[in-house]
């Protein structure tokens, strides 16, 4: 059985929630099997758009469909802990039944990251929330092959404001008291669903196993944002 930890708390003065899915080792199998069968029709029938340095793989038909409503028991059951993350970070601002908070839409859709591959520098912004749920690590092979890289599909974060001005060390001449703290790199954890505001810039490194590494991203759209999109189509998922 799937037992859901959830964890708040602040990347440096910024609002993050963690949804932890312990035991969900099969629901992960699962998963990984419907993405890799949905990618295999929907980059054969659809054009690719280039996206965070990517020029194909599924990741660059993001705008052309959405996980959340794919037609599966586990997707399903996905969009329980995604409604339960969003909740878990609108209330770190208010109470999340307030309208303002209402979701106006929510596009979704998956990444598949095979070897050397990774996601440039970027964010999401005008959405209000993004989210990463890490579905397969990649990791399941021995140390030696992953060619001592330490930071081998690791998430990095920025700080927001810092990325920018940072030369980080020997590089700014006289050290800057921020330089240990303009940036967090998370390693890709199975079963995890990461939320943040959509305005911190992130990046994939490199890919560095054997296999692939998967996950499920979002941006999610509310009311008081008030923004001129019509949240219809195969991208959009409208909670009803």
């Amino acid at each position: 059985m799937i037992q859901v930890e959830t964890i708040a708390k602040s990347l440096w003065t910024t609002p993050s929630v963690t949804l932890v899915l312990n035991n969900s080792e099969q629901f992960n199998k699962n998963l990984e099997r419907i993405i890799l069968e949905e990618e295999r029709q929907i980059v054969a029938r659809e054009k690719s758009t280039p996206v965070a340095g990517l020029e194909s793989g599924l990741s660059t038909h993001w705008l052309k469909y959405n996980v959340l409503n794919w037609q599966y028991p586990e997707i399903t059951e996905f969009r329980q802990y995604v409604m339960e993350g969003i909740s878990q970070f609108c209330k770190l601002m208010g109470d999340p039944k307030d309208p303002k908070f209402r979701i106006s839409g929510i596009s979704c859709w998956a990444n598949v990251l095979r070897p050397g591959v990774s996601l440039h520098i970027h964010h999401h912004d005008p959405s209000f929330i993004s989210a990463h749920y890490m579905v397969k690590t990649g990791d399941e092979v021995e140390e030696s092959d992953l060619h001592a890289a330490d930071d081998s599909g690791h998430t990095v974060y920025y700080r927001p404001g810092f990325v920018d001005r940072s030369h980080g060390g020997q590089a700014s001449m006289m050290p800057s008291p921020w330089d240990d703290d303009w940036r967090i790199s998370t390693k890709p954890i199975a079963g995890r669903l990461f939320v943040f505001p959509s305005y911190v810039r992130h990046e994939v490194r490199p890919y560095l196993g054997k296999t692939y590494r998967i996950s499920i991203a979002m941006d999610v759209f509310v009311a008081m944002q008030n923004y001129p999109i019509y949240f219809g189509g195969p991208r959009w998922f409208v909670p009803k």
